[in-house]
This record gives C-alpha cells, sequence and structure tokens, in this order.
C-alpha cells in the first residue's frame, strides 16, 4: 500500500491546501476565497512590457492607444486549488 493510496485526515488536507495556498500568494496571486478542501486564487492577467514598448516606438506612438486599452480591460485568471481525500494537490 502506497501513502498515496491511504486517506488522509481533515486538519492534513487542510495544512495541505493552505501550504498551496500561501505559496500561490507568495508568487502574486489574490487569494479569494478558502473553504473546505477548496481555494480561489485570482491575478490580473500580464501585458508583454517589451514587445508593446518595441511596437510603440515603431509605430511613433500609436501604439500606445492599443496598449491603453490592454492595460484598462486585463483579464482575470483564476485557479481552483483543491486537495482530494488522500491528499493530493490539484490546481485547474
Amino acid at each position: 500500500m502506497t501513502a498515496a493510496s491511504t486517506p488522509v485526515s481533515p486538519e492534513h488536507r487542510t495544512a495541505l491546501l493552505n501550504a498551496e495556498v500561501a505559496r500561490l500568494a507568495s508568487q502574486g496571486w489574490t487569494v479569494s476565497s478558502v473553504s473546505g478542501d477548496q481555494g480561489i486564487v485570482q491575478r490580473k492577467k500580464r501585458i508583454g512590457w517589451f514587445w508593446n514598448t518595441i511596437l510603440a516606438i515603431v509605430t511613433g506612438g500609436l501604439w500606445l492607444i492599443v496598449v491603453a486599452i490592454r492595460v484598462v480591460n486585463r483579464k482575470i485568471e483564476t485557479r481552483v486549488v483543491t486537495v482530494d481525500a488522500f491528499g493530493v494537490v490539484r490546481i485547474s
């Protein structure tokens, strides 16, 4: 019998979930909610500043209109962190 085939206690699952959510929070994710065996983290999608700067220089500043629109309308990335009964952490 392997360690992954034995169910873990609810306290251990909570500890695993909290550790994973804390790791993601240290990487810049914002914790939206944590309840039970599930946590939700979110962050705004990054903008590639290098190529946008190059395009703004090449187009004489016209590309700044596109950059401004992308900055205002940034999408939010959401990840759901779950821990199953065997202590396996999944991020989707």
